[in-house]
């Protein structure tokens, strides 16, 4: 006889009762899960009137969306004893568990661009962090003093967006003081195509480092050499895919036998195409090489880069 199969309420067998409740399969990248506005408790859409026809929120019966809460959640109250020794040891977070999202204290940036050899040793993070500060606070001058000797194309496109390009590298920064890989590609590729012959399978082509990327893209702006900084970029983003999308080809068959199906996979996504916040660091990082080409211009024209 066939054993009996386990109902998902059997215990650890059971699969969405062993994992427990409120347990999260993938946590997403974009969206901040349990962040309720206004003093709600509950999103809104989670009430529904079915004689107004109208949704709101479970938590006051507001319809309104946006609206205050009616009725929030008591705030808790301090201990009446906060002074005395709990007997847990309270300490400063450690750098590992700093938020990539909080903003980066640019402060006072260094005077002027120095090489690659005098900052950090050589170190490509620390020159990286360099360049940043560097440039970023010279972006700062130039627009409070209305950006003098640039043209109207780079004055529009630099004009009251530095907070945005601060916000967009800061997790870089952090990732740099963390000390840790600013790798996120797909490391193995391990996936086959509906079919068995080989060349319908997309490649894993390994990603060049991300940190000598942009390593070589500060470099480069240092030494004027703006075209072989893009090329750095263009590694970054695109990488060395051979195939960069899927395609799939239809072609007729044999009479009164349908159509046969042809298949290219894409090869293996860089951290470009995996990680949202590395691709929004990454164009920031451009900017600032575009920034640098517009102080700090080559003068033989075929190493400036044209945006």
């Amino acid at each position: 006889r066939r054993a009996p199969r386990p109902s998902p309420a059997a215990g650890p067998a059971g699969g969405a009762a062993a994992m427990g409740e409120g347990t999260r399969l993938i946590e997403s990248t974009l969206w901040k899960e349990d962040q309720f506005a206004g003093d709600h408790h509950s999103v809104w859409g989670s009430l529904f009137d079915p004689v107004t026809k109208r949704w709101g929120y479970a938590c006051c019966k507001v319809m309104e969306r946006g609206a205050p809460c009616a009725n929030p959640k008591p705030k808790e109250a301090a201990p009446a004893n906060s002074d005395e020794d709990s007997g847990i040891e309270v300490t400063s977070p450690d750098t590992e568990d700093e938020a990539e999202d909080r903003p980066w204290e640019f402060g006072t940036p260094p005077p002027e661009l120095k090489s690659p050899q005098e900052i950090g040793e050589g170190q490509p993070a620390a020159y990286i962090e360099h360049f940043v500060s560097v440039i970023v606070g010279e972006w700062r001058r130039q627009e409070e003093a209305g950006f003098p000797g640039f043209g109207e194309i780079e004055r529009a496109a630099f004009k009251g967006t530095l907070g945005d390009c601060q916000k967009a590298i800061s997790p870089l920064l952090w990732r740099l003081k963390k000390g840790v890989s600013l790798d996120r590609g797909e490391q193995k590729d391990d996936r086959r195509s509906r079919e068995t012959r080989t060349s319908m399978e997309g490649k894993f082509v390994k990603e060049k480092s991300v940190l000598q990327q942009l390593h070589q893209m500060a470099c480069g702006a240092f030494n004027r050499e703006y075209v072989k900084a893009h090329e750095a970029y263009m590694h970054l983003t695109f990488g060395n895919k051979m195939w960069n999308l899927t395609h799939v080809a239809h072609v007729a068959a044999c009479t009164m036998k349908g159509a046969r199906e042809y298949r290219r996979n894409r090869d293996s996504l860089n951290t470009y195409d995996m990680d949202p916040i590395s691709q929004k660091y990454m164009h920031a990082f451009k900017k600032l090489v575009h920034f640098c080409q517009c102080i700090r211009p080559n003068d033989d024209q075929s190493k400036n880069f044209v945006m």
